[in-house]
């Protein structure tokens, strides 16, 4: 902490920090995952020289994340943090981390991620060699936890330069895609870019936008970072319908900012590439166990033609049993008082059983034969999956009809099921 008691001293202050500008500056963004955070730095100790700096903006982690942080601090010449007082959005800590930066260069990215450096170097070169460039990006890695490289996703395989203007806004668009984490020029970036950031969308076409109004753009096949499945992690709001709504107004608010058009035409721009989302929304909903949400964004996605029949057959033929104890789950947790979910008896019973046992341990979970559940009581506590609607009504006959607390396991797998088609259970 160094104190300022006047002007002049201020102004030499910055003098001297111009003067020993770093070259380039990691920004990271973190949030309770202190000892993740721990293995980054390190990693970066490993891989950076020490002249680099590193910034971290700390969003009210409420771990050990500042112990983690302070450790560091020890180590690292050109190291700096702050801790926010409250939790603020993801995007709006980009902003807080991308301010905080004093080098030349700069680049954010998440706490799990991992640079490599061999590709920031790269960007950076290129904006020492070309003044007009004002950022650079590039491709990135999925790893597992074991840094095993998992699939590497390159939106080019040979440099691309787009030079400033309105013409390379729209070839970007249609070219790349969304295009994220650049390595950027620090103060073009703090002036132009993230000081108008918006809440109500993510940004990622925004700052695009903004590199464009003042210089070119490169796109690289390089990999700039490898990115590890951590669970959770951000990816996962691709399962949210409010990240597909921030992500439309991405675009467009992107598309607005060039100007009036064709109404059809931007709408087909956004729903081309809106719609590739929807295939991110599978993949990550397939991460997290949420079938139903999957086939949800599945169905968006063949809307728009992006997958075939077939596709949604498989998706089917593979999930079809996890989507029935899903929404079995779902209608037995509405119910209050249940403690037991008793089922008719028959070999697919037998396995939905086990599987609803996993998903609901807190529940007693088990089949009887049907004769048994036509003679098993109505109670507030038992949840009853006959195998057809026809046990239902053979019950009904029988005892005091109680909607709220049965349902068909015939009629749970035709609702799941992707396409129509009568349901038989061999």
């Amino acid at each position: 902490m160094c104190e300022v008691d006047s002007i002049e001293n201020l102004k030499g202050l910055v003098l001297m920090q111009k003067t020993d500008q770093p070259l380039l500056s990691i920004c990271i963004l973190t949030f309770n995952r202190a000892e993740i955070l721990r293995k980054t730095l390190a990693h970066l100790a490993e891989t950076l020289d020490t002249s680099t700096e590193i910034v971290v903006s700390n969003n009210c982690s409420s771990d050990h994340t500042v112990d983690v942080l302070e450790d560091f601090r020890t180590k690292w010449e050109r190291f700096r943090y702050v801790r926010l007082d409250k939790e603020i959005p993801m995007t709006e800590n980009a902003v807080v981390a991308g301010s905080m930066a004093t080098g030349k260069y700069m680049y954010l990215f998440c706490d799990d991620d991992r640079i490599v450096v061999e590709g920031i170097n790269k960007a950076v070169k290129m904006m020492q060699e070309n003044d007009e460039i004002i950022g650079v990006f590039g491709s990135y890695a999925e790893t597992d936890p074991t840094r095993e490289t998992v699939e590497t996703y390159k939106k080019t395989d040979e440099v691309v330069i787009l030079p400033k203007g309105l013409k390379s806004k729209k070839i970007a668009l249609m070219k790349f895609g969304l295009l994220w984490s650049p390595v950027i020029r620090t103060e073009p970036c703090q002036r132009f870019c993230i000081t108008t950031f918006d809440k109500r969308s993510f940004g990622h076409w925004h700052l695009l936008g903004k590199m464009l109004d003042y210089g070119a753009i490169a796109v690289i096949p390089d990999v700039l970072y490898h990115h590890v499945q951590t669970v959770p992690r951000c990816e996962f709001g691709l399962t949210e319908g409010w990240y597909h709504d921030m992500y439309h107004a991405d675009l467009e608010v992107y598309l607005g900012k060039m100007g009036n058009s064709s109404f059809r035409e931007n709408a087909a721009l956004v729903g081309e590439a809106a719609a590739k989302s929807y295939l991110q929304g599978v993949l990550f909903s397939k991460r997290k166990g949420e079938l139903l949400t999957g086939r949800h964004f599945l169905l968006r996605a063949r809307a728009y033609g992006l997958v075939k029949d077939e596709t949604v057959l498989e998706y089917e033929r593979a999930y079809l049993k996890q989507m029935v104890v899903e929404r079995l789950n779902i209608l037995i947790s509405a119910v209050p008082g249940v403690r037991k979910v008793i089922l008719e008896s028959h070999p697919i019973s037998q396995e939905t059983c086990s599987l609803l046992g996993k998903v609901m341990p807190e529940m007693e979970v088990y089949t009887v034969s049907r004769e048994e559940l036509l003679e098993l009581p109505t109670k507030t506590e038992n949840f009853i999956v006959a195998l057809d609607y026809q046990t239902l009504l053979d019950r009904g006959g029988k005892l005091e009809a109680d909607p709220l607390h049965q349902c068909s396991l015939k009629d749970v797998f035709a609702n799941c099921r992707l396409f129509p088609g009568e349901i038989t259970f061999d």
